[in-house]
């Protein structure tokens, strides 16, 4: 409950910032999440609280090894969701960039056992996380 207080009250001032260009004009290089065109990419997983702290650090790794391993550049944020799921959000520059992406991972063995690591560190299987995809416009 305590994490759902502080998670709301962080979501209503970064709201507040998001309206203030409206308002207040020198704002102006506050920037959209992302650009028409470009997509953004939400995995979501339970995980028990005492197991957070370490799935947070796999993702961590996880995202590390992409930057360093991926063809297809993508920028990739880790976090817990208000509900204390764990995940990440990735943004890519097109659709096709995504599918690119996708395939990487889906090939990629070391990329695969970080996800089945994350996954089982909170005592869940890949097939449990929700991914959602968001196509900006």
């Amino acid at each position: 409950m305590k994490n759902r207080i502080v998670l709301a009250t962080l979501l209503s001032a970064v709201l507040a910032m998001l309206a203030a260009p409206a308002t207040a004009g020198h704002h102006e290089l506050l920037m959209p999440p992302a650009k028409t065109g470009q997509i953004v990419v939400t995995y979501q997983g339970a995980c028990h609280a005492d197991a957070v702290d370490g799935a947070m650090v796999k993702i961590r790794e996880t995202i590390a090894y992409e930057r360093s391993n991926s063809p297809v550049v993508y920028a990739s944020s880790p976090g817990v969701w208000a509900d204390g799921r764990i995940g990440a959000v990735d943004l890519h520059e097109s659709k096709e960039a995504m599918d690119r992406a996708f395939a990487w991972q889906a090939a990629d063995a070391t990329w695969s056992s970080s996800f089945d690591a994350i996954a089982a560190s909170c005592g869940i299987t890949v097939e449990d996380f929700v991914i959602s995809v968001f196509d900006a416009r």
